[in-house]
């Protein structure tokens, strides 16, 4: 049985030949797809007629095994107070997570920079770090972090009580010092434990006043305690009883002199600044490499050295945790740079500056640095685990602005090459427009694929750009998904740009086998979050790549029961999962086994096999792409499947055949072709037309073949070769009738 498809409504279609296709470009999606503010929750104080702040996203789930889906933390304004948020992104909406859902220590006070990750078993826990003031400490700002507890929809706040009994879990080293700007990353340094969370901030340290202590960058990991309640006994910077069942301690080698006590420099605190008498600022921390255990920060510093000879202008740093027993927290700081190679860089209290190696001059200093330009300003760094190749251990990403030149920045992007250093990539290009203004980045990665955001000047505004990599570890390319920006992100205040945090359902992490499987047999799509607005009318708001321009394309290849269905979409600047859907009306209800697109701004042709159809039957069948957050799906199309006879042919043969020349079994060979299954009969007719000869062959395939037909004691005499084929639903050919003279 052959079938034609006869395909409607795609008349100006031919199969395999495609319209025009649409300019190649990323699309996105609304999270929720109505594009309502993320900030919107009255019934638990959310207002979203009140500005929402600084965001962090990450993707995550709190059941062990499911797809990582969006969750958000941001400030957001109530009254004269700030309150920080979280809300996760389930079932397509926005819901606020805990009771009550304000994280503030004190929700009287302005709580400011949330940053979120997930730890704990199967990475389920959800941490927040931020910063706010609080009574028992005076003016300056304390860094606190809090875990949610899933089953009672609550979040506790956790660390030691450095408050003598009321409750509050600061992380500073000094509580009696300013500190900002927290980044928590979940992780292990040993393969298998459980996540715990490695908190990194800016605080100031180094001198008596806190108002002259230039900020430095601390880290500080959980450790998870039998009971609450209990001392954190042997644990800096404090002993004092945990809160909630975590005790937090201080990591690196003690290296400055804290200035804090009488006499001075009693004490001496584990700064990771490259020069500590320099400011730092905005950190952020990840883990990395084989079995996501290695820890990984980056900052950046400014101001005017104390130090002869050392740089004055912003640089990017970066450093990775080393175990050292004889450390705070069991880890030394490594510095790592564009020109460490071959080099170890401790940060510890060597040299003639007592600051390590990386500050003995500005040679040094600029070979631990990961600035493109040495003498250029370069800040606000981002790092984030991966790597471009599927199975290989994970790598620290690097994002961070700098200045080209008249006041503008532009992004630049670097990775950590042969273990010791850092190289930029693209090759030592920037991927934002150089024409304008840039600023914040972000980045993360989807599966195996990094992607980048950011905050552009166009003219008079502030837009959200995103960007990825296409074309692997061999060839990768930079993509500008957004090639005039996000048009809803809009903000208003150009001098103040808010980053665009950006995150995925499939992380490089151990859950997602660092990239190369999604958890939960999620897609592996990014999506990312921006305020838009002017003060007093600042929203937050959520997209996602998505695919698009999906359509049906005519059917073909049929056969005894299936027929090809092919279509094309563009993924979108992600992954996309294809499938169609047919059946014997448009509500469908088959579908067929779904395939991946990879990550392409291109439109990619797919197609697949609908088998199990019924002779003479209308099929209407649809494509359909998918990312983890929209599915969009092609016109519907209809294909009639109607049988259609076998063709059955012949070689040459010869008309006149001599008995003595087909041997001694008088044995006469046919050459024959058949485009489908189906059983062939050939006969050996007289005048009579009266069957002298017959022999029946079943080919099982289409194709050609040999048949045998005996002609042994068939006399001479004038006959007919008669060829017919029927198919397995008695679909009959046009007989093959070739007139033989047979001599002796």
């Amino acid at each position: 049985m052959k079938r034609t498809l006869h395909t409607l409504g795609l008349a100006t279609m031919l199969a395999g030949t495609l319209a025009p296709a649409p300019p190649a470009s990323a699309a996105f999606v609304s999270l929720p797809s109505n594009g309502a503010q993320v900030n919107d929750d009255a019934a638990n104080s959310i207002d979203p007629k009140q500005d929402a702040g600084l965001v962090d996203v990450a993707g995550g789930t709190v059941v062990a095994g499911n797809v990582q889906v969006p969750w958000a933390t941001f400030e957001q304004k109530l009254g004269d107070s700030q309150q920080i948020f979280v809300r996760a992104f389930k079932n397509g909406a926005w819901v606020t997570q805990g009771v009550p859902a304000s994280l503030n220590i004190d929700p009287t006070v302005e709580a400011e920079a949330p940053s979120i990750d997930f730890a704990g078993a199967g990475r389920t826990v959800p941490w927040v770090a931020w910063y706010e003031p609080n009574v028992h400490f005076g003016d300056p700002t304390n860094i606190f972090a809090s875990r949610f507890n899933a089953g009672a929809n609550r979040w506790l706040s956790s660390g030691q009580d450095r408050a003598d009994g009321a409750g509050i879990p600061s992380l500073n080293i000094h509580t009696n010092r300013t500190a900002e700007n927290p980044s928590v990353a979940g992780g292990a340094t040993v393969a298998g434990n459980d996540p715990v969370p490695w908190i990194i901030w800016e605080e100031n340290d180094g001198a008596a006043d806190d108002a002259y202590s230039p900020r430095q960058i601390f880290v500080s990991k959980g450790v998870k305690q039998q009971a609450a309640g209990t001392p954190c006994t042997g644990f800096k910077p404090s002993e004092a009883n945990n809160l909630n069942g975590f005790c937090f301690q201080q990591v690196g080698l003690e290296r400055l002199a804290s200035g804090q006590s009488t006499p001075r420099d009693a004490t001496v605190d584990p700064t990771l600044n490259i020069d500590p008498t320099r400011v730092g600022l905005e950190p952020d921390i990840a883990f990395t490499g084989q079995d996501h255990k290695v820890v990984w920060t980056v900052w950046y510093e400014e101001g005017a050295s104390a130090v002869p000879g050392l740089r004055s202008n912003e640089m990017v740093f970066a450093a990775k945790a080393v175990a050292n027993a004889a450390a705070d927290g069991g880890f030394q700081w490594v510095a790592v740079g564009n020109g460490t190679a071959g080099q170890t860089n401790v940060l510890d209290r060597s040299g003639a500056h007592h600051f390590g190696s990386c500050a003995e001059s500005d040679e040094s200093e600029d070979a631990c640095s990961l600035n493109a330009d040495n003498f250029a300003d370069a800040e606000n760094p981002r790092v984030a685990a991966g790597t471009l190749t599927p199975g290989q251990p994970t790598v620290p990403w690097v994002v961070w602005d700098e200045d080209i030149g008249g006041g503008g920045h532009t992004i630049f992007i670097s990775r950590l090459v042969g273990g010791d250093h850092f190289e930029l990539f693209k090759p030592g290009q920037p991927i934002s427009n150089r024409a304008n203004d840039a600023r914040r980045p972000d980045i993360t990665f989807a599966g195996n694929v990094p992607y980048i955001s950011w905050q552009e000047r166009v003219g008079m505004s502030l837009l959200t750009f995103v960007g990825h990599f296409e074309g692997g570890a061999a060839a990768p390319r930079f993509k500008l998904d957004t090639p005039g920006g996000i048009a809803a992100s809009t903000f208003a205040d150009v001098d103040n740009p808010q980053r665009a945090p950006i995150s995925s359902t499939c992380t490089a992490n151990p859950t997602n086998a660092d990239g190369a499987a999604c958890q939960g047999d999620a897609i592996g799509t990014p999506f990312f979050l921006f305020t838009a607005g002017a003060p007093g009318s600042q929203k937050l708001f959520a997209d996602a790549f998505a695919p698009s321009d999906v359509r049906t394309l005519a059917a073909s290849d049929e056969t005894a029961s299936s027929a090809t269905l092919h279509g094309i979409a563009n993924p979108g600047g992600t992954r996309a999962r294809v499938h169609f859907d047919f059946g014997p009306t448009a509500a469908y209800g088959s579908s067929s086994t779904a395939e991946t697109l990879g990550v392409s701004v291109v439109p990619r042709t797919f197609d697949a096999l609908a088998s199990g159809l019924a002779n003479g039957s209308t099929i209407h069948y649809r494509a359909v792409a998918a990312s983890d957050f929209a599915t969009v799906a092609g016109s519907d199309a209809t294909v009639t499947i109607v049988n259609q006879p076998p063709v059955v042919a012949m070689g040459d043969l010869e008309t006149e055949l001599h008995l003595r020349d087909l041997g001694r079994q008088r044995t006469l060979s046919l050459a024959l072709s058949i485009d489908e299954p189906a059983t062939v009969t050939i006969q050996l007719l007289n005048k009579k037309h009266k069957v002298v000869r017959q022999t029946t062959v079943t080919p099982s395939s289409a194709g050609a073949f040999v048949a045998a037909l005996s002609l042994k004691h068939v006399h001479p005499g004038k006959f007919t070769l008669h060829v017919l084929a029927v198919d397995s639903e008695g679909a009959t050919s046009v007989p093959i009738d070739l007139a033989l003279r047979v001599r002796r």
